[in-house]
């Protein structure tokens, strides 16, 4: 299975955050899972592929042209696909994943996010998607998903597009058990 795993790449995160990238890498790698991500070194990305590829796992990255020239982008990949922009970055991590599990990020992350659910919603696709919610960071934007729904923005039925997780286990779990009961 192809995971898309959206994330930060910020530095200076704290150690919690970096730990859960970590584990999600290996956990990935030691289920023979390949990992797509956004091509980066740094900050939770870096933690993420860094670990997968110590696991030996197989790690695809789609990064903009920009990024590649700033040399943010990780070098030890098995592939890297250059993009001109960010539309095409999304669509570009939406074309190779058969499901999708959010880290903790910052805007980039959320809009990443924002384009799988609401394309779930249109019913473009039916792919699972998992917050891993690390020290209960999804927590406000579940709340806020919740409160779409009391007020009538969202149907119920939003709460089924996506899973919480709060370990790697139960994450690769989660997007496994959705894919086989399809």
């Amino acid at each position: 299975m192809k995971i898309a795993v959206f994330c930060g790449s910020s530095s200076g995160i704290d150690a919690h955050f970096l730990a859960a990238a970590s584990a999600l890498g290996a956990e990935l790698a030691r289920r023979k899972h390949v990992l797509i991500y956004g091509g980066g070194r740094t900050g939770l990305m870096g933690a993420l592929a860094d670990a997968a590829l110590a696991a030996q796992g197989t790690v695809r990255g789609v990064i903009l042209h920009d990024f590649i020239e700033m040399d943010v982008h990780h070098r030890g990949l098995h592939e890297l696909a250059s993009v001109g922009d960010m539309r095409a970055r999304k669509a570009g991590l939406d074309a190779r994943a058969d499901a999708f599990v959010a880290l903790p990020g910052g805007l980039g992350t959320l809009e990443e996010l924002a384009e799988i659910l609401s394309f779930r919603k249109l019913e473009l696709h039916d792919r699972p998607l998992v917050f891993l919610d690390v020290a209960r960071y999804w927590e406000p934007l579940l709340r806020w998903i919740d409160a779409a729904i009391a007020q009538r923005f969202d149907a119920p039925r939003v709460r089924d597009y996506f899973a919480v997780a709060t370990s790697a286990q139960e994450a690769v779990d989660a997007c496994e058990e959705a894919i086989a009961s399809r």
